[in-house]
């Protein structure tokens, strides 16, 4: 008797989530690019101008979905340009849109609930800002 698809696709998704990726050390994210670890991002905090955007690298062996929130726990924020869920895997890049909203932000990684980062935009004293 065969199995069920369903009976080998979803240890092999589940598989792909929480066991790494073999090979070649992932390369580095450039100068001003917000990395990522197992865990955890590489900064527990980043400032940004406002208008401005960030760049994100999982440059990682692990698979993340980066999304507003905390703790895992993805909440939307209408002030956020990050909408919905983002899949990162190794390599991948996550470029936001403009950070409008002056003020403190948060993403996360509901995959690994301790991945959080605080998102601070500053307001500016130019003419050209948000």
């Amino acid at each position: 008797m065969a199995l069920p698809r369903i009976a080998v696709i979803v240890p092999l998704l589940l598989a792909g989530l929480f066991v790494p990726a073999v090979g070649a050390e992932p390369e580095a994210p450039p100068s001003g690019t917000l990395g990522m670890e197992h865990e955890h991002f590489r900064q527990d905090e980043v400032t940004v101008d406002c208008g401005s955007t960030l760049t994100m690298q999982n440059d990682s062996r692990w698979v993340h979905v980066i999304g507003p929130g905390w703790d895992g726990l993805l909440v939307p924020d209408e002030t956020s340009p990050v909408t919905g869920r983002h899949l990162l895997e190794t390599g991948d890049v996550l470029t936001t849109g403009p950070w409008t909203s002056p003020g403190v932000h948060h993403l996360t990684c509901p995959v690994h609930p301790e991945m959080n980062v605080k998102v601070i935009v500053r307001e500016c004293a130019g003419t050209h800002c948000c």
